[in-house]
């Protein structure tokens, strides 16, 4: 069993957080990745319009990732990835490909919003040192059952390697983002299930056993506002020009 103590890194110009404010989820992510689509000269512009749509949920998913990993390891996010939808496979998945200096990914999924597909990078950023195994942090687990968004806030910020409070967390922003998109059937969630997305992930690279109650109920919110944005396929939200906090109000 491993524990690790409170973390302190300076929140700097990517103003790293777990932002839990009040009744939210989320942290700080836009900014961090870039997405470039392909030249499709006979592609229709709806078929431009989903691949560009594809690599952005791609983009927001990894960003949010790294500022996990940069979170628990203390180290700074740095440069951008470029994320690309490269190929479609026989199956009729995609593979995006994300590379940034010497460092290159590949996520290949035919549902963006699948933790799955990206646990494989998540366990390389959240790595311990250059090695492959990844810590858990199982000090908090005790605790994180029926945390409130406020306590959880805290929980993260102190142990981001805790697959719990992830977990948990993924579960606070789908309680959220479905009360509102019940509310506002127009309402855009694609940014909160990214958010989930990567919880979810990086929870499943810390600990690839068994899921808490909080996770498969987060599996399953996910799955169900991932199926109502489906049918919608428009371009990405625009992008700002800085980070920021993102936050979900119930």
């Amino acid at each position: 069993m491993h524990s690790r103590a409170a973390v302190s890194v300076t929140r700097g110009t990517y103003a790293l957080a777990f932002g839990l404010a009040l009744v939210s989820a989320g942290f700080a992510e836009t900014g961090t990745f870039s997405y470039f689509s392909p030249a499709f000269e006979h592609a229709s512009a709806a078929e431009s319009t989903a691949t560009r749509e594809q690599e952005w949920i791609v983009s927001e998913i990894a960003g949010s990732m790294l500022n996990i990993a940069a979170y628990a390891g203390r180290f700074e996010p740095g440069d951008a990835f470029q994320v690309r939808n490269v190929s479609t496979e026989p199956t009729g998945a995609q593979r995006f490909r994300l590379t940034r200096r010497v460092e290159e990914y590949t996520i290949t999924t035919d549902r963006p919003w699948t933790p799955d597909a990206y646990v494989r990078m998540a366990r390389s950023l959240m790595a311990d040192g250059a090695g492959l195994s990844v810590t858990e942090d199982l000090g908090v687990d005790r605790v994180v059952d029926g945390a409130a968004p406020q306590a959880l806030s805290r929980l993260l910020q102190n142990h981001p390697r805790s697959a719990a409070a992830h977990e948990r967390a993924a579960f606070l922003i789908g309680l959220s983002v479905q009360k509102r998109a019940t509310a506002s059937p127009a309402l855009d969630v694609r940014s909160a299930l990214c958010r989930m997305t990567a919880h979810l992930a990086i929870a499943r690279a810390v600990h690839p056993g068994a899921r808490t109650k909080d996770g498969r109920s987060a599996e399953q919110l996910l799955s169900s506002l991932a199926a109502r944005e489906s049918d919608r396929v428009s371009a990405p939200p625009a992008a700002a020009d800085h980070p920021q906090f993102w936050v979900i109000e119930q």
